[in-house]
């Protein structure tokens, strides 16, 4: 049991006995600490059901029912609602043990009945009897060792041995084994789930069953709360009143104190008034000696503990043991590797099964659907029912002073099992009884009310059954079986659609029907209907044994609205709710059934396609939201990755998916969930502007109530950023030159970004000032470059991106760029505005070029005939741009002396020049011819042998000293 562990003896590693127990003295171990088998993890308290219910189990899964609720109020906040998933399960009722006072006459409704057992109401199946403890023959000890059997022939199980089957416990019994002793209980609320299956099994192996409760109490009030747990745990596993009841009662924190046999006393007197008389106690010798709890009942009755492993010196044990009185020894937890074995001395053989004297066992009280009637059947035999011919089957609201609802007068059904059994018992042989109660008046109002009813089977002399009669009370049921399962919930835009069936005992005098919405987010109702019941067959045939089973079908619609579109746009979770009640707007009494809620708050997404074609971003994938019922609009919305802000948004095309109905089933709309939206990259400012500028893109999906789509909405971000378009580049500048008075760029810039463009400029910039000199809008037809297409077909528009441009010098900003030898650069843009070439832009500048040269030749210069002297040649320079005034300056070099200059009014053309220098400014126009005339200044230069020089300037004055441009050819010393 809990403690035997305690009593093993230990040395060195191996078991040994005390050289004492040859003298007859032995040190014996004390039943100390926790139960080994005391509330394992596995057990759960076992709880009973009618044979109707289980037969129905089995058969509701073909029916997809499923079962349990709580009542609740729909204007209240809701406190439970249990549910269970699809598949049926079956209600339990709990048995509640009423005592009351006698009185010498019958029932009425204001009698009080004797204070008596009370019987926890126990099934079977529907063609199983029912098995009490057999009676069974003595296997001492010392015949097992005679016969090779086992040494034990008593065994204790619990919730420790959870799956002994049948044929197990007959091949123990085969070993020698003729005592099972079953833990029901312990302190006031633990059950051995697996206790009814242990009972009977070993009951049909042919064993004697006794039964044992672990005790906690520590006064006569808990003392009392085990024992009536005891009781109904021994009436729930179908053991009679003569069973062995033993106390379990160990050194435990709990039972360590003086009054410990007092309180026994009342645990044993509360089993007595419940009807069990045969009382047992197990315990250890050192603790019996302290708390002299085998006082109680006798060392005759008293069964205690010590283990030894070693058989071989058991029996000298065993003799002295036995010698000490007590009546069954436990000397070891090894037997069969795990078991509780113990040698029998008469406790078992002497008192287990033989004080029978009154039996009794409720087999079914169930509402029988077919007819409306509850049926209540089962069997009672007692001594005392001799001379007692007449029996009624009475019915007691236990919750309304125990009023009589009903009563019937029931003839004797034969039961040779129970008189198998009991065959010393009376009238066992015919101790069954079967009477159906007409489901009206009281007894309806009753199941309605949710009250215990309490079932009596009297056998009296008397033929009104008020007088000489003897009863056995059972205990009360409530029949609450509640059970329903929605079979459909369809959720569109036009509203709500639900069906299934919904079957309830209590359903019983409430003759309305209600279907209630309601929100369980938000605990407040969101519309209730009224629904007419129809009939279900398969449910009946499943759960016959519920009230209205038959006609237990509902459907209902309930229209959009404005509570109910809320609810879904906000993801709420919808509870549906049905509803029994006898009052015509649906509150009043009721009983419900409250299914599973269901949130609509999923939103599911993916994007397939994000592609740039033919000027069009095109976004493709789906988006599988339960708001899309109430949020029809389906748009496409594009982030700017860098900035987050939106820079487009398209209303999408739905499409059909019936894939993602397949993967998602569970989320509304989802077979149209598909979408497609296009982007006009050119007409989109905000997108065009986020490509021109290189951004990453995101995307987000939307459902919206509103055209625009805003409202109420419903989003799905996509977490991936997408770049739909190449940011690579590449250019090249293969001409920038002067051609006579244009200055010409040409060459090519392919951009992946100039998707987002309408148009490309080519742009005239001066370096060194830092400003613009002119720009040039390149027509497409002029951009045509397919060679370009060929080398760079990773770029988007490769094929579109040459141009050739040219700019008039005489455009006064350029003039003066010339004129000042400013650096001039070519840039190359793509623009989304098409009439100045602003707005947003990506562009590229090309190197800088410098534009200043100063060339020059001197053909001739010499001095004439008449001592002039003649100069030609040429001057090209870009500087001349801007400097209209042409003079050629005869210049002495040795004196650092201006002689004379002279304006060029006409210049010269030269072709040879504007050939050699085709992209010098003017260069067609450079030559220049001048004859200086003689003077006395030249003569005397000459004749002294000075150095003369001629400088060809180019002004911007008349003066021809202020801004201009010079080129100084080399000095020479001129002979006459």
């Amino acid at each position: 049991m809990e403690a035997k562990k305690r009593f093993k003896l230990y040395k060195s590693g191996k078991l040994w006995c005390c050289v004492a127990v040859a003298f007859g003295v032995v040190a014996l171990g004390t039943v100390n600490g926790q139960a080994d088998d005391s509330t394992p993890a596995a057990a759960t308290t076992v709880q009973t059901s009618t044979a109707a219910v289980q037969a129905a189990t089995a058969s509701a899964d073909n029916a997809g029912a499923t079962s349990n609720q709580t009542t609740a109020t729909i204007n209240d906040p809701v406190t439970t609602s249990d549910q269970t998933s699809a598949g049926a399960t079956t209600s339990s009722s709990t048995a509640n043990t009423v005592t009351s006072t006698p009185v010498s006459t019958g029932l009425t409704s204001t009698n009080q009945v004797a204070d008596s057992a009370t019987t926890t109401l126990n099934v079977k199946s529907l063609n199983a009897a029912a098995a009490p403890a057999a009676a069974s023959a003595v296997t001492t000890a010392a015949y097992a060792a005679t016969n090779n059997l086992s040494t034990a022939d008593t065994l204790d199980i619990s919730a420790y041995q959870p799956n002994i089957s049948e044929e197990t416990f007959r091949q123990y019994h085969n070993q020698g084994i003729n005592n099972v002793v079953v833990k029901l209980s312990e302190s006031t609320s633990w059950t051995n789930a697996y206790a009814q299956q242990q009972v009977s099994r070993a009951q049909a192996a042919g064993m004697a069953v006794s039964a044992y409760h672990f005790v906690r109490f520590t006064t006569a009030a808990q003392a009392q709360q085990e024992a009536q747990l005891f009781a109904r745990m021994a009436r729930a596993c179908g053991l009679g009143n003569d069973t062995l009841m033993i106390a379990d009662v160990e050194s435990v924190p709990q039972t360590q104190y003086a009054g410990i046999v007092n309180n026994l006393n009342v645990f044993w007197q509360t089993l007595s008034s419940l009807g069990f008389n045969n009382h047992g106690v197990y315990t250890g010798l050192a603790y019996d000696r302290q708390y002299n709890v085998s006082s109680t009942v006798g060392k005759a009755r008293t069964w205690v503990a010590m283990y030894y492993y070693d058989y071989s010196a058991n029996a000298a044990r065993c003799n002295y043991i036995q010698s000490m009185g007590y009546g069954a020894w436990q000397y070891t937890d090894r037997w069969g590797g795990s078991i509780d074995g113990s040698i029998d001395f008469g406790m078992f053989s002497n008192y287990a099964g033989h004080q029978a004297t009154s039996a009794a066992n409720l087999e079914n009280f169930n509402i029988n659907a077919n007819n409306n009637t509850l049926n209540v059947a089962g069997w009672f035999a007692d001594n005392n029912n001799e001379g007692k011919n007449n029996r009624y089957v009475i019915l007691l609201d236990q919750d309304n002073g125990n009023r009589e609802l009903a009563r019937q007068q029931v003839s004797a059904v034969s039961r040779p099992d129970v008189a198998n059994v009991y065959s010393d018992v009376y009238g066992a042989g015919t101790s069954g009884f079967n009477a159906n109660f007409a489901l009206n008046g009281t007894l309806a109002d009753a199941i309605a009310n949710g009250h215990r009813i309490q079932a009596i089977i009297r056998y009296t002399s008397s033929n009104d059954g008020n007088s000489d009669y003897n009863d056995h009370w059972f205990d009360g049921v409530v029949l609450n079986q509640n059970v329903a399962n929605m079979e459909k919930l369809q959720v569109s835009q036009a509203g709500i659609h639900v069906s299934g069936w919904h079957a309830a005992d209590q359903a019983l005098d409430r003759q309305y029907h209600y279907v209630i919405l309601f929100d369980a987010t938000t605990k407040k109702e969101i519309t209730r209907q009224r629904v007419t019941l129809t009939n279900r067959g398969d449910v009946e045939r499943a759960y016959n044994n519920v009230y209205n089973s038959g006609k237990s079908g509902f459907s209902a619609d309930f229209v959009m609205n404005d509570a109910l579109r809320a609810a879904l746009q906000n993801g709420d979770s919808i509870q549906v709710i049905s509803r029994y009640t006898d009052d015509k707007n649906g509150d009043g009494n009721r009983v419900d059934y409250w299914f599973t809620p269901q949130a609509y708050n999923q939103n599911q997404a993916y994007l397939e396609d994000f592609s740039i074609y033919n000027g069009q971003l095109r976004v493709t994938g789906w988006h599988a939201s339960d708001q899309s019922v109430v949020e029809p609009n389906q748009w496409i919305i594009l982030l700017d990755n860098q900035t987050g802000k939106e820079v487009a948004r398209a209303k999408a095309i739905t499409t059909k998916r019936n894939d993602v109905l397949a993967a998602y089933p569970n989320i509304l709309n989802a077979d149209n969930s598909g979408f497609v939206a296009n982007f006009d990259i050119a007409n989109t400012s905000g997108l065009r502007a986020a490509i021109l500028a290189g951004h990453s893109l995101k995307a987000v999906a939307r459902y919206s109530d509103d055209n625009g789509g805003e409202g109420h909405r419903s989003d799905y971000w996509f977490s991936a950023v997408q770049t739909p378009y190449s940011t690579q580049s590449a250019q090249e500048l293969e001409s920038f030159t002067i051609n006579g008075n244009q200055i010409e760029a040409s060459g090519w810039y392919a951009d992946g970004r100039s998707v987002a463009a309408k148009a490309m400029y080519v742009i005239l910039y001066d370096a060194t000032t830092n400003r613009e000199l002119g720009r040039q809008q390149i027509a497409t037809a002029d951009r045509e470059r397919p060679d370009i297409a060929s080398s760079n077909s990773s770029i988007a528009n490769a094929g579109v991106s040459g141009f050739k441009a040219s700019f008039a010098i005489n455009n006064s900003s350029i003039m003066q760029a010339l004129k000042n030898g400013d650096r001039l650069q070519v840039v190359a843009r793509y623009t989304d505005d098409d009439q100045s070439g602003e707005g947003n832009y990506v562009q590229h500048f090309f190197d800088a070029q410098s534009f200043q040269n100063n060339n020059a030749y001197l053909d001739a210069f010499r001095v004439n005939s008449d001592g002039g002297i003649q100069v030609s040649g040429w001057h090209a320079s870009n500087q001349t741009a801007g400097r209209p005034y042409h003079y050629v300056i005869f210049y002495d070099a040795t004196s650092g002396r201006e002689i004379t200059r002279q304006r060029v009014v006409e210049n010269v053309q030269r072709p040879d020049v504007q050939k050699a220098y085709p992209s010098v400014y003017n260069s067609l126009n450079s030559g220049f011819n001048i004859n200086f005339a003689s003077s006395a200044t030249i003569q005397r230069a000459i004749s002294e042998g000075h150095n003369l020089q001629v400088i060809d300037r180019y002004s911007a004055t008349k003066d021809d000293n202020g801004d201009y441009v010079d080129y100084w050819f080399a000095p020479r010393q001129l002979a006459q």
